[in-house]
């Protein structure tokens, strides 16, 4: 049966998926391309002693991107799921799903998420709830996917521009409460609007696992929710508001938190991978791109696709002197004028 909620799961997939191959997805302020490496000294370093891994939660990632959380719900995102979890175990790298609310609410759309276990069952994965999920609903996430991780989603600007979205948010005292106490590492996470200096230190006090910035220029779900909002009930415009993935990583050096920061928001390559892990993310990650993949070239298309990242990322390295994914830290680059501006604001 097809409840409203799993409804609401298959127009987003429908949407995000028309939006990224139409290229109508917003740009909004400075991009991966106001970013520019600079060549770096000669180093004696050959490719094959590159390590693109990094050290997050107690575990090691071979690859420093994953599978951004996109979906669930429906039968038709059950099989998507079960393709992004396929690709996830073939090329070995981790994987997170969409909000779970609606399987907490309607337990026979659960197994759209568990597909995922049953395909990748050795795989990192991670799950995902709203902000203000209590440490219950927490459990009950973590074990419906048996996940090593989830992402409480902080989608403030999302419910503002959703027509039945919620019009209240009291998440503070609960994220503190479910990190206290969760099972398995938190990640906060938003959904499209970045995040600026002083939302970073106010999450960072709260000491998450990490934050992953969600920055703009990727899926915008405003843009989805009022594509959604056939009868204008609620007209609102944020064409204008949030902050880019190269803003937000900036905004994070600012505010100079010690939590680690994940990158994610318009990561259309492995070029955009590495141009993250130079301006400090510690691990990143693609939705939307991930998705258009796979919807337009299917499972095969999108495991091909990762396979060029994971052949491309130890030559960018090499390129810029980098043996570990830390060293990328140190590689020099040059920033745009309007990327100087938005950095000289925060």
């Amino acid at each position: 049966m097809q409840t409203p909620h799993s409804n609401r799961k298959n127009e987003h997939l429908s949407l995000a998926t028309k939006l990224w191959r139409d290229q109508q997805t917003p740009v909004i302020g400075p991009s991966f391309d106001d970013v520019r490496w600079l060549p770096s000294p000669l180093k004696d370093l050959a490719v094959s002693e590159v390590h693109p891994s990094v050290q997050l939660f107690d575990q090691t990632f071979d690859w420093p991107f994953y599978i951004e959380a996109m979906t669930g719900g429906s039968e038709a995102t059950k099989r998507v799921n079960a393709d992004l979890a396929t690709v996830a175990r073939n090329t070995g790298i981790a994987m997170a799903v969409g909000s779970q609310s609606v399987a907490l609410k309607d337990s026979q759309q659960a197994d759209s998420f568990s597909v995922v276990r049953k395909k990748n069952p050795d795989g990192f994965l991670i799950a995902n709830l709203g902000a203000d999920h209590p440490i219950e609903n927490v459990k009950a996430a973590v074990a419906m996917i048996d996940a090593n991780a989830i992402e409480l989603h902080v989608n403030l600007g999302q419910e503002i521009a959703m027509a039945e979205g919620d019009r209240a948010f009291y998440w503070l005292d609960n994220l503190a409460d479910v990190i206290a106490k969760s099972p398995v590492p938190v990640i906060i996470k938003e959904v499209g609007f970045g995040m600026g200096p002083d939302l970073l230190k106010q999450l960072a006090e709260l000491k998450p696992a990490a934050i992953n910035l969600g920055g703009a220029n990727g899926t915008s779900f405003a843009q989805i929710e009022q594509a959604r909002d056939r009868q204008k009930e609620n007209p609102i415009d944020l064409s204008a508001f949030g902050l880019s993935t190269v803003e937000s990583l900036l905004a994070a050096e600012a505010a100079g938190i010690d939590t680690q920061v994940i990158a994610t928001g318009g990561i259309r390559s492995a070029k955009d991978v590495v141009t993250s892990l130079m301006l400090g993310a510690k691990l990143t990650s693609s939705a939307g791109y991930f998705l258009q993949t796979l919807m337009a070239k299917g499972q095969a298309g999108l495991e091909e696709e990762v396979r060029l990242w994971q052949q491309q990322l130890p030559l960018y390295m090499t390129l810029l002197g980098a043996k570990t994914t830390a060293d990328l830290k140190k590689a020099k680059r040059l920033y745009s004028l309007d990327l100087q501006n938005s950095q000289k604001q925060f």
